[in-house]
C-alpha cells in the first residue's frame, strides 16, 4: 500500500506527486508538516474568534407551546454587530406589525435574551424574531413560530397500559394471569324507624261535629207569631194616629 501526497513547497514549478511505502514511521517533508500543524491549531482559533455567522434563537423551539413566563435564549454575537432587538408578531398578520420585547446594545452568546410574560397576550400562533443590525446598516434575522396557550388547557398525554407478566411456565413461555374484576360495594346508611305507618287503601268519611247554632221548629213558629203580633199592633197604632189627625 502506498501513501501519496502533493508537495506545496515546490513553488511555481510543476506539482510533483510523491509516494512512499507505508512503514511504521511515516515519512513527511517539512513543508507538509508545517501546513498540518497550521490547519490543526491556527485555523480553528480563527474560526472561533470570528463567532457565529448569524443570530440564533435557541429557546423556545419551533412549534413549542408557551404558558406563563417564558425565558428566551439565543445568540447575537456575530461579526460587525451594531445593535439587536427581540420582538414578536401575530402569525396571521400580513401587515408586518411587530411588538418590541427587548433591545440590546452589546452582543451575547447563548444567553438569556428576555423573559416573556405570555399571559399579557391572547392564545394563538405567534412569530418570535431576533434581529441583529450590522455596522454597514444591514441586518440579519432569526425567527421561530410558537403557540401561546394560557387559557386553553394543555392536551393530556395518551394513556399507556403496562401489562404485568406472571411467572413462566414449564416451557419457558410467560403466562399472563388475568385477574377478575372485583366490585367494591359502597356503604350506605339506613335509618331505622320504630313505627311503621301503613298507607290507607281508601278514604273513610268523617262525621261532622254538631252545629252549635241549630234552630228548632217550635222556635221558628214562635218567632212568626211574635212578628205577626207586632205587625198588628203597628197597624192599630198608625190607624188611631191617622184618625186623630183627621178629627
Amino acid at each position: 500500500m502506498r501513501l501519496y501526497y502533493a508537495d506545496p513547497i515546490l513553488g511555481r514549478r510543476p506539482l510533483h506527486i510523491h509516494s512512499y511505502e507505508l512503514a511504521p514511521i511515516v515519512l513527511m517533508r517539512p513543508g507538509w508538516l508545517f501546513l498540518t500543524v497550521l490547519a490543526l491549531t491556527v485555523l480553528p482559533a480563527v474560526v472561533l474568534a470570528q463567532g457565529a455567522t448569524s443570530p440564533v434563537i435557541t429557546a423556545p423551539t419551533a412549534g413549542q407551546i408557551l404558558r406563563g413566563q417564558v425565558s428566551v435564549t439565543g445568540t447575537t454575537d456575530i461579526a460587525n454587530f451594531a445593535s439587536a432587538e427581540l420582538d414578536f408578531a401575530y402569525a396571521s398578520d400580513s401587515t408586518g406589525t411587530w411588538f418590541l420585547l427587548q433591545t440590546f446594545s452589546q452582543p451575547v452568546a447563548n444567553a438569556t435574551l428576555a423573559t416573556w410574560e405570555t399571559t399579557s397576550i391572547g392564545d394563538g400562533d405567534y412569530i418570535l424574531r431576533l434581529r441583529v443590525r450590522l455596522e454597514d446598516g444591514s441586518f440579519q434575522d432569526a425567527t421561530v413560530r410558537i403557540r401561546v396557550q394560557n387559557e386553553t388547557p394543555l392536551p393530556l398525554p395518551p394513556a399507556t397500559l403496562t401489562p404485568t407478566m406472571a411467572q413462566a411456565t414449564a416451557t419457558g413461555a410467560p403466562e399472563v394471569i388475568s385477574q377478575p374484576l372485583t366490585m367494591t360495594p359502597i356503604p350506605t346508611m339506613v335509618v331505622a324507624s320504630s313505627t311503621v305507618t301503613a298507607a290507607p287503601l281508601f278514604f273513610t268519611p268523617t262525621a261532622l261535629p254538631p252545629n252549635p247554632i241549630q234552630v228548632q221548629t217550635n222556635e221558628i213558629y214562635a218567632d212568626v207569631q211574635r212578628g205577626g203580633l207586632i205587625i198588628i199592633v203597628l197597624f192599630v197604632f198608625f190607624g188611631i194616629l191617622i184618625r186623630l189627625r183627621r178629627s
